[in-house]
């Protein structure tokens, strides 16, 4: 099967999923801490509930899941929690110094060689995201 322009495999990542242990404490903190916009009032399914969010700029869903396992979406890397998301800044300095003068758990800002740099948040469930800049955005 040959894939062409217009009949293409994929269009884009769809949606994001991080689990909640308290999915309203979460839907508050992405709101108020990240500015993220809740899509559609929280909603149950087959498990537990659901909420969608979207970044100010709207191109990623976000979609928490609320779940009373203790787990996150973070992942080993040598030993080490790792962040499975990131989210790009323009302006990666504001950002920190906003987020963390706003109460947000943040690390200091980290660069990657000399074309990238990032920090790191975490949400109330204990989810790490990464807030990054780097001259290919």
């Amino acid at each position: 099967m040959e894939v062409t322009q217009q009949n293409s495999l994929f269009s884009r990542i769809g949606y994001l999923y991080l689990p909640a242990n308290n999915i309203d404490e979460t839907i508050e903190w992405y709101q108020n801490k990240l500015e993220f916009k809740l899509k559609t009032p929280k909603f149950q399914d087959d498990i537990g509930y659901v909420a969608v969010l979207t970044p100010p700029e709207g191109y990623v869903v976000l979609v928490l899941v609320e779940t009373k396992d203790h787990t996150t979406a973070n992942f080993l890397r040598d030993g080490r929690l790792y962040q499975t998301f990131t989210l790009n800044c323009p302006d990666l300095e504001f950002t920190h110094t906003s987020l963390k003068n706003n109460g947000v758990e943040v690390s200091e800002i980290i660069w990657r060689g000399e074309n990238a740099k990032y920090f790191v948040v975490t949400d109330p469930s204990g989810n790490h995201i990464e807030a990054a800049w780097s001259i290919w955005d």
